[in-house]
């Protein structure tokens, strides 16, 4: 019983999709191929291939105008049409060959055949009574157009000798197939109403996105088929990503072109975190992909993973001008993502151009955000960080490491005490604890580093100051904790100052146990103070804060 079931939902399957034609179609290609090996000389093989292929696609435009007009057979008939696509494709790539050895020639049969594809796709549509929106129609005959035309270009590169443009000749291909897909993008917003009379049963995006996922999949394969027949330079032909890039930056803003204007855009949010996946196209032999344009791309660009990188950002920038809400993110986060990961261009670093100095405008796109949204407590958090990071990139780039980390330190310090006075959220308070705590930590190091007697007494003036700071800041806030912030480099200076007059040989000759009892009192009484709370009513009846609410514990 259960065999049987299985039997019959196969069957069922292969009455009602009938794959049959595209099975079809690969092996009668395949056999074509085989069948033209040893045809002759290079020119007869190659006219008998192409001949075979417009024979097999002539069959195939006449069989699905015969199945619409005859039969009613719409399922079976949209196979069909996607069979005549691969087959013009695979006539523009018969020739490979003979653009190489007999160009002319090539050049002839190509151009020929690029008129035939226009006149079968023009014949099945009119006989059919399809309706074919001029947007599509337009985008259609552009890919074929550069299908046909890429092996006329660059075999002329190759017989002429322009190495330079047969080594890019993949890569400038890729990239010419994503813009005849973006010609897609005027139609994506209103791509159910703009096929909504037909003249077919199909639904959008069957019809016709059905036949650019076709031309979009066999593009992708023909960019590494290109590589092969007129970029190969003697290195090993392997799978590169890299080639992939364009064409998945075309994916991605067309998927999001269907509903970036909506409300809630699911289409363009999708594709916000799907498109660091393009990041993978760069990650091929180190960053540098095994293209033979390696040199040319380093000093252009810097690294094929640099230009995945920058792909991302003009991603998210394209979403930002169309008004994808919350794109701000991704445009903030592929910055940061070039500034630490990115290996920029000789050219970029002759004129100047720092990592760094992405950081710095992620911070300052940040800031602008947060400018508009006035209570993002965390947006500034965030700001604060980038821009301390980059203080310590930059420090490390004009050979200040010390210099930069020091200056970073006192930034993120600055800001977070800033962003604990501004705001009373739980965020900001954890923030307040937080400076208060690399305060201290910070103290602790500049005291060792004193000790260690490498620092020169500038340590001081920084103990100094960060007690003014932390007295400053305790009406701002009115917490009594920062009395305790205050009191530790308040402390660490005493030490300090006690360290260098022993070294000075000023306690030499005091009375030593009378100064040491002295200071056990004043640390016995500090303590009494504390235990007592004297501290609190001493800032409750001060003249400065007598109408003003009262401190309260804690930072």
């Amino acid at each position: 019983m259960a065999r049987g079931s299985q039997l019959r939902s196969l069957g069922r399957f292969l009455y009602t999709q009938n794959p049959f034609y595209l099975i079809s179609c690969f092996l009668i290609l395949y056999g074509l191929q085989t069948a033209t090996v040893s045809a002759g000389d290079l020119y007869q093989r190659s006219l008998s291939l192409s001949g075979g292929i417009a024979a097999y696609t002539v069959l195939m435009a006449v069989t699905c105008v015969a199945v619409i007009r005859i039969c009613k057979v719409w399922q079976d008939a949209r196979s069909i049409f996607l069979v005549v696509i691969i087959s013009l494709v695979a006539l523009s790539t018969s020739l490979d060959e003979l653009a190489i050895i007999q160009w002319n020639t090539a050049t002839q049969i190509l151009s020929i055949g690029f008129l035939f594809a226009v006149l079968i796709s023009e014949s099945v549509t009119h006989a059919t009574k399809i309706r074919f929106p001029f947007w599509y129609r337009s985008s259609y005959y552009t890919m074929l157009l550069i299908f046909f035309a890429a092996p006329i270009g660059l075999g002329y590169a190759v017989v002429h000798r322009h190495d330079e443009l047969a080594n890019w000749g993949a890569p400038l291909y890729s990239v010419l197939v994503a813009a005849g897909l973006l010609m897609l993008a005027p139609t994506m917003p209103k791509g159910r109403r703009r096929v909504r009379h037909n003249g077919t049963p199909w639904q959008w995006p069957y019809y016709p996105l059905s036949a650019f996922v076709i031309l979009m999949v066999l593009a992708a394969i023909r960019t590494h088929a290109i590589w092969m027949s007129f970029g190969f330079r003697g290195t090993p032909v392997r799978f590169e990503p890299f080639l992939l890039l364009p064409i998945a930056f075309a994916i991605l803003v067309l998927l999001a072109e269907i509903d970036a204007k909506r409300l809630f855009p699911r289409f363009a949010w999708g594709t916000m975190a799907a498109a660091p996946l393009m990041l993978l196209c760069g990650m091929s032999h180190n960053g540098m992909t095994y293209l033979p344009i390696q040199s040319d791309l380093r000093l252009a660009f810097g690294s094929a993973s640099t230009v995945a990188m920058l792909m991302l950002v003009l991603f998210y920038l394209y979403l930002a001008v169309r008004r994808v809400a919350y794109v701000e993110y991704g445009v903030v986060g592929s910055i940061i993502a070039m500034g630490i990961f990115a290996d920029l261009p000789q050219t970029a670093q002759a004129h100047g151009v720092q990592n760094w100095m992405f950081l710095a405008l992620a911070s300052l796109i940040s800031a602008v955000v947060c400018l508009r949204i006035w209570r993002s407590d965390i947006g500034w958090f965030a700001v604060a960080v980038i821009s301390s990071v980059a203080i310590v990139m930059a420090g490390n780039t004009y050979d200040e490491t010390v210099s930069g980390i020091l200056f970073a330190c006192v930034f993120a310090v600055a800001s977070m005490m800033t962003i604990g006075a501004v705001y009373q959220s739980e965020f900001a308070r954890l923030v307040r604890h937080l400076s208060a705590a690399i305060i201290v930590v910070t103290v602790g190091g500049l005291v060792a580093w004193y000790l260690s007697g490498t620092a020169d007494r500038r340590v001081l003036i920084g103990l100094v100051a960060i007690i003014i700071v932390a007295l400053i800041y305790l009406p701002i806030v009115r917490r009594t904790g920062w009395l305790y912030v205050a009191a530790v480099p308040a402390i660490g200076l005493c030490v300090l100052l006690s360290w260098d007059g022993y070294k000075a040989g000023v306690f030499r000759q005091r009375n030593v146990p009378l100064q040491s009892g002295l200071t056990c009192f004043a640390i016995g009484l500090a303590i009494t103070t504390i235990k007592t709370g004297v501290h609190r009513k001493l800032l409750r009846s001060a003249p400065h804060i007598a109408s003003s609410p009262r401190y309260k514990s804690g930072l």
